[in-house]
């Protein structure tokens, strides 16, 4: 029988100990043997955990794959794994079980194509307000500020059809994420505080030499362009989103003001400048109302 619910943990050489505790928050929610799988896909065919993790539960499985980065590790927790639903871990990261319990009962109870919910920083924490809100993927683009996390969502399997995350891509749930939503026909909004994202110095985002840098900001041109030539008017606020989060990006990661002229008349000539008056955010207004001077 398919299980309700694949938890698909991705794994590249972070310590044994928070990926243990990651597999422990799984297995601390409230379901049943059959409900669910956990699939840890280790990038990088050194089978490093492969005994330890295998060890902790039955529900617990182990894929590899050749060092190919996250998007390809996600690919391939995607191909392997059964569920009903899909939920992205970071092995780093945890699940705050009172909270994610109410995502499961929402998945149980009202089958629907996803369910997104808040993170927080403090582990144990206040969990959120358990209230619901319904409403479509589109409707959700075109009337929120979208929160592009894959992990944040739990979601049914079936709507992906053909969308993957592509490989080599740095800030890759800003490709995939948008393209999920429009797929998704019943979207429920819940407000509580179900994953525990670890701030940890020594990941790519964190990382500052001039390649990484440089790369990350090209790698959002990219998506920029990308979700632009998509030619989906349901996308369009998100384009704006994502080009005031790289105006804002290139000045905080080089603080160079050669740079920054460089990369803004980059999107002058592509047409994304000046940004359109609108009151998607106060930070969104602001920098439409400055970018006429960029």
């Amino acid at each position: 029988m398919k299980p309700l619910i694949s938890f698909v943990v991705t794994y590249y050489n972070e310590p044994y100990a928070l990926l243990r505790a990651c597999i422990e928050s799984i297995l601390a929610l409230n379901l049943s043997s059959d409900e669910a799988e956990i699939l840890v896909v280790e990038d990088g065919c050194e089978h490093k955990v492969q005994d330890k993790v295998c060890s902790l539960s039955p529900l617990v499985g182990y894929a590899c794959q050749e060092h190919a980065g996250l998007s390809v590790a996600r690919n391939t927790g995607i191909s392997c794994s059964h569920g009903e639903y899909i939920q992205f871990v970071d092995a780093d990261d945890c699940l705050e079980p009172s909270a994610y319990n109410a995502v499961l009962d929402h998945l149980r109870s009202r089958r629907n194509d996803a369910v997104m919910f808040r993170m927080t920083t403090k582990q144990g924490g206040k969990s959120g307000r358990l209230t619901a809100k319904h409403i479509t993927g589109k409707d959700f683009l075109q009337q929120h500020n979208l929160r592009a996390a894959a992990w944040g969502y739990a979601f049914r399997r079936d709507v992906l059809g053909s969308l993957r995350f592509s490989p080599g891509l740095l800030h890759e749930d800003e490709l995939f994420t948008p393209q999920l939503l429009l797929r998704v026909k019943t979207l429920c909004l819940l407000e509580v505080k179900a994953y525990f994202y670890r701030q940890r110095e020594g990941t790519i985002t964190h990382a500052k030499s001039p390649e990484v840098v440089g790369k990350r900001l090209d790698d959002i041109f990219s998506i920029i362009m990308t979700l632009r030539s998509l030619e989906q008017p349901l996308l369009s606020r998100r384009v704006r989103q994502l080009t005031v989060d790289y105006i804002q990006n290139t000045w905080m990661l080089t603080r160079s003001r050669s740079e920054l002229r460089r990369r803004c008349s980059q999107l002058r000539c592509e047409g994304l400048l000046p940004l359109p008056l609108r009151t998607y955010s106060l930070r969104y207004f602001l920098a439409s109302v400055v970018s006429s001077f960029l």
